[in-house]
């Protein structure tokens, strides 16, 4: 198990930043593309698995963005609620 120290190096590294920056990319990409109506299927039952399969992604996403070591008190920056 890595120390609270080795976390925070770990977190301030710029290869870490620069990796959290791809994936923040990412997020917003999939963001996008929901808002521009990418989960919309021929189907209400497709559309629905579409959408869900994007926000369980996106949520994803948001965890590893929000990583913390373990004893560290984090104020979660995603809703309570699924997809926001």
């Amino acid at each position: 198990m890595i120390s609270a120290e080795q976390f925070a190096e770990w977190k301030t590294h710029p290869v870490t930043k620069e990796i959290f920056g791809e994936i923040e990319q990412v997020k917003k990409e999939l963001v996008a593309q929901m808002i521009h109506g990418s989960t919309i299927g021929y189907t209400a039952e497709e559309t629905h698995g579409m959408t869900h399969h994007m926000i369980g992604h996106i949520e994803g996403l948001d965890q590893l963005l929000n990583i913390s070591y373990a004893n560290e008190k984090v104020v979660d920056e995603v809703s309570d609620q699924s997809g926001y």
